[in-house]
C-alpha cells in the first residue's frame, strides 16, 4: 500500500511539476480582491458564511482556505502557489488512488496520474489564486468518492458514507462545480451488473438519495441568492461550449485559443493550436486503431471501468455548461485522465507485437499535454512579471501627483494571452498599493469617462 502510494506520488510531482516556472510572488487579477475580502475572516464568520454571498459568491470554505493562508501570506503570492501545488499534487495522487483502486492494476493508477498531472488546461487552477477553489473542490470531491467506494465495499460503511456526505458538503462549499458528484455516484451505481434486475439496480440507488436531495437544496439555495453570472441558456451557446471542452480536455487545445476574443491569437499564432491538435488526435486515433483491431475480449468490470470514466467526464461539464474557460475543465479532465489510462493499459495487453505503437501513441499525447502546459505557464509567469513591473512603474508615476488627487491610469494590459494581469484589480489595489491616491484604471483600449474629468492622465507605457 505505501509503496503505491509513493508510486502515485512520485508520478504526480513529475507531470505536475510542469508547471513549477509558472509560479511568481504577484497576485493577478482578481487574487487581490480574493485575499482583501477573506484577509481577517476567522471561524466566528462561519455562520455569516453558510448563510449569505460572501463577495458575490458562496464559497465558505473557499473562502475560509484564502482567510487561513492570508494570515501567513497576506498578499504575497508564492506561498498561495505552493498551498495550491500540493492540493494539485492530492487531487492527482486521488487520480491515481482511485483508479488503480477499481481496476486493481498499479500501472494504469500512475498513467492516470501522470496524464492528469501533465494535462494542458489546469494552468489557471495551479497558477492563478483565485481559480484554486478547482483543486480545492476537487480534492473533495475525489475524497467522497473514495469514501463511497469504500462504503460499497465495507461491512461496517456507516463511518464511509457519513465521510462521502461530509466531502460532498465541503467540495460544493468549495465550488459550486462539485454538485455533479451525486449523479456520477448514481451512474457507478447503475453501471454495476452484479445486480440482475431493474429493481435491484435501482434499490442500489438509495444511498445517493440523501445527496442528491443536497444537491437540490443547494441549487434552489444558489438561485435564491443569486448569482454574479446571468443565467442565459442559448442551446447554440451551450453546444459552443461542448465543443470547446472536447478540444481542450481531450485534444490538448490550449484553453486561451478558445475564447471569442482569441482571433488575434489565431492570426498571429496559428501553429500552435493547429500543432497541438493535430498531434493529439494522431495520438487518440492510433490508440482507437489498436483498441478497435484487439481481438480480445473486454473483461466486463474494464468495461464498466471505462464508461464510468467516460460518463464522468461529461457528466461534470453540466455545472459549468453555459460557460467555457480552462479553469471549468478541470472536474472534467479527472474523467479524462481516467479513461485514457484505462483504454492504454487495456491496449497493452492486447496489443502484443503492436506495443511500440502503444508507446509512441502515448509519448506523443503526453508530450503534447507537456508542450500546452510549458507554454500556458510561461504566460502566466509573464502576466505575474508584468503586474510587479506596473506596480513599481505606477509608485514611480504617482511621487509626482499630490497625495489625495485623483488619477487616471490608461492602457493597463487586460491580460496577456488570457493570463489575466489587471482584469478585476481594481480598486482592491488602490486600497492595498496605493491607499494615499485615488486610482481608477483602464485597461488595454477602453475610453475613460467623467471621473478622469481635473485627474492626473497617466498612460501606461508600450513596451
Amino acid at each position: 500500500m505505501i509503496h503505491r502510494l509513493l508510486l502515485f506520488t512520485f508520478a504526480s510531482l513529475a507531470a505536475s511539476s510542469i508547471y513549477l516556472p509558472g509560479f511568481t510572488n504577484a497576485p493577478l487579477a482578481d487574487d487581490w480582491a480574493v485575499i482583501q475580502r477573506n484577509l481577517d475572516l476567522s471561524i466566528r464568520d462561519l455562520p455569516m458564511l453558510l448563510t449569505a454571498p460572501h463577495g458575490g459568491w458562496y464559497r465558505p470554505a473557499f473562502d475560509l482556505f484564502v482567510g487561513a493562508c492570508a494570515q501567513f501570506f497576506g498578499f504575497e503570492a508564492l506561498g498561495y502557489h505552493i498551498v495550491a501545488f500540493v492540493l494539485y499534487l492530492a487531487v492527482a495522487v486521488l487520480v491515481a488512488d482511485i483508479i488503480g483502486a477499481l481496476t486493481r492494476r498499479t500501472d494504469i493508477g500512475a498513467l492516470a496520474a501522470a496524464l492528469f498531472g501533465v494535462h494542458g488546461a489546469h494552468a489557471e487552477p495551479v497558477l492563478w489564486i483565485s481559480a484554486s477553489n478547482e483543486l480545492l473542490a476537487g480534492v473533495f470531491v475525489l475524497l467522497g468518492l473514495r469514501s463511497y467506494l469504500a462504503f460499497r465495499a465495507s461491512s461496517s460503511p456507516g463511518i464511509h458514507y457519513a465521510l462521502t456526505i461530509v466531502c460532498y458538503l465541503f467540495a460544493i462549499g468549495a465550488k459550486e462545480t462539485a454538485i455533479f458528484l451525486p449523479v456520477a455516484l448514481a451512474v457507478y451505481d447503475l453501471l454495476d451488473t452484479s445486480e440482475q434486475t431493474r429493481r435491484e439496480r435501482l434499490r442500489r440507488l438509495t444511498p445517493v438519495a440523501p445527496l442528491l436531495a443536497i444537491q437540490g437544496v443547494f441549487i434552489a439555495f444558489r438561485f435564491w441568492i443569486g448569482s454574479p453570472y446571468p443565467v442565459d441558456i442559448d442551446p447554440f451557446r451551450i453546444a459552443i461550449n461542448l465543443a470547446y471542452y472536447l478540444a481542450v480536455g481531450l485534444f490538448a487545445l490550449p484553453d486561451n485559443y478558445g475564447y471569442l476574443t482569441s482571433l488575434p491569437l489565431w492570426q498571429q499564432q496559428p501553429a500552435l493550436p493547429l500543432a497541438t491538435l493535430s498531434a493529439a488526435a494522431f495520438a487518440l486515433g492510433i490508440m482507437g486503431w489498436l483498441f478497435r483491431t484487439s481481438h480480445r475480449t473486454i473483461p466486463r468490470r474494464q468495461t464498466r471501468i471505462l464508461l464510468f470514466a467516460a460518463s464522468w467526464s461529461v457528466i461534470a461539464l453540466y455545472p459549468v455548461v453555459l460557460t467555457a474557460t480552462g479553469r471549468t475543465a478541470f472536474m472534467a479532465t479527472i474523467g479524462t485522465a481516467w479513461l485514457i489510462a484505462v483504454l492504454w493499459g487495456t491496449i497493452w495487453k492486447a496489443a502484443d507485437r503492436r506495443r511500440l505503437w502503444c508507446v509512441a501513441a502515448l509519448i506523443l499525447l503526453i508530450g503534447t499535454h507537456a508542450g500546452v502546459a510549458s507554454y500556458r505557464a510561461f504566460w502566466w509567469r509573464q502576466a505575474g512579471d508584468e503586474m510587479k513591473r506596473a506596480i513599481v512603474w505606477l509608485d514611480d508615476a504617482l511621487a509626482d501627483v499630490p497625495l489625495g488627487a485623483t488619477a487616471c491610469v490608461t492602457g493597463l494590459p487586460d491580460h496577456l494571452h488570457h493570463a489575466y494581469v489587471f482584469r478585476n484589480a481594481f480598486p482592491t489595489l488602490n486600497q492595498v498599493r496605493f491607499p494615499n491616491y485615488v486610482v481608477h484604471a483602464f485597461l488595454d483600449d477602453a475610453q475613460t469617462d467623467e471621473r478622469c474629468t481635473g485627474a492626473y492622465i497617466i498612460p501606461y507605457p508600450e513596451e
